[in-house]
């Protein structure tokens, strides 16, 4: 729990940061005005609400709080996804809660009265019609707040996309150079694969069809299905997987137990590729699959707002492959990336078992 409260603060730093200055410069207003209007009236409001200092801790937790949650995680990924209505419900909601509670707990302390014998239309409206004066008070700040909160968020959040589009861009352009470096051995490779395809076809059919599968494979290893966004369909990488799979099938001569379930109700989903498959090759790397009690479980499914995505399998006893994490930690990278708080990529796993669970907001 600690290391996930750490982790949230660094991630999430500039945000909060933001919204923490938001809160003091209305706090700062407020009370300016408030104290500029009648002292003794603000001193006498104030302390029945516990005193000007633990009403401004209370006030600027409650904004940094509340704002957090309304823009970061509800608005802004609502704005994104074009649903406009779902953002505007939302705001109205989050003002009406805010201001039932408001109304309910501290209007009563709160004093409107101006001293004096001003007769202006201001303190007439004041003194006749405190809560109407109260309720669109309370509206103006809340619209002004959002509004400041709402310019600060679209900032941090386009500094935060570009840096993430140049990170990418910088990945994928060292990817080109090392494809440059190593350009011959594709196409060796491949011309190689068809060789011996060519010849395997009349002594085998299973070994010509694992040299297919091979050539497949490596083929969409090397990115010639990507969009701009270095993306594939989602069927072309469970294809793939689904080749991995038969391929370590054939390998261990359909010994292997294997549990493989989909369900795609969204055929336009797109993913970042290698991901999955990478997922699935580590079972395969440091996974007992012969135990028919306990098979590689491989499930996927994807509607019009998620992808998930869990693999779980039995951990090979004795000795063990030698593993670098490189594999792992590159999906890790990718992952974040590509999707940074629209993804959740989880693993746990004991003495006996390994479980990663995936899921991805579209």
């Amino acid at each position: 729990m600690k290391q996930k409260i750490i982790q949230f603060f660094r991630q999430e730093w500039k945000k909060l940061l933001t919204l923490f200055i938001i809160a003091i410069i209305q706090l700062l207003l407020g009370l300016s005005f408030l104290y500029t209007a009648d002292p003794d009236l603000a001193n006498e409001t104030y302390s029945k609400l516990g005193g000007v200092l633990l009403y401004s801790i209370k006030s600027v937790l409650e904004f940094v709080i509340t704002y957090y949650l309304l823009i970061f995680q509800a608005c802004l990924p609502l704005l994104q996804g074009k649903k406009i209505s779902r953002f505007v419900l939302i705001v109205l909601s989050v003002f009406l809660v805010k201001f039932g509670y408001t109304a309910l707990i501290e209007f009563d302390s709160i004093n409107y009265k101006v001293s004096g014998t001003s007769k202006d239309a201001f303190t007439t409206f004041i003194k006749n019609h405190k809560f109407l004066f109260f309720s669109l008070s309370s509206f103006f700040f809340y619209i002004v707040t959002l509004v400041l909160s709402f310019v600060a968020a679209f900032i941090i959040d386009y500094n935060t996309r570009n840096r993430r589009q140049k990170e990418l861009v910088k990945q994928k352009m060292d990817a080109e150079l090392a494809a440059i470096k190593y350009q011959i051995n594709p196409h060796f490779l491949f011309n190689s694969l068809s060789f011996i395809y060519s010849k395997t076809v009349p002594l085998s059919e299973e070994v010509s069809n694992a040299v297919l599968l091979l050539s497949d494979i490596m083929r969409y290893a090397l990115g010639k299905e990507e969009d701009a966004e270095g993306k594939v369909a989602l069927s072309q990488e469970l294809t793939h997987l689904k080749n991995v799979i038969e391929i370590n099938q054939m390998r261990f001569n359909n010994k292997l137990n294997i549990q493989y379930s989909e369900e795609i109700s969204n055929p336009n989903a797109r993913i970042t590729p290698l991901v999955l498959i990478t997922l699935v090759e580590n079972a395969f790397k440091h996974g007992d699959l012969l135990d028919p009690a306990n098979p590689l479980v491989v499930r996927t499914e994807a509607n019009e707002r998620t992808i998930t995505f869990l693999i779980n399998n039995k951990k090979k006893k004795g000795t063990k492959e030698l593993s670098t994490g490189i594999g792992l930690n590159n999906v890790k990278q990718r992952l974040q990336l590509m999707y940074a708080e629209k993804h959740t990529f989880t693993v746990k796993e004991n003495d006996d078992f390994y479980t990663a669970s995936l899921t991805i907001n579209l």
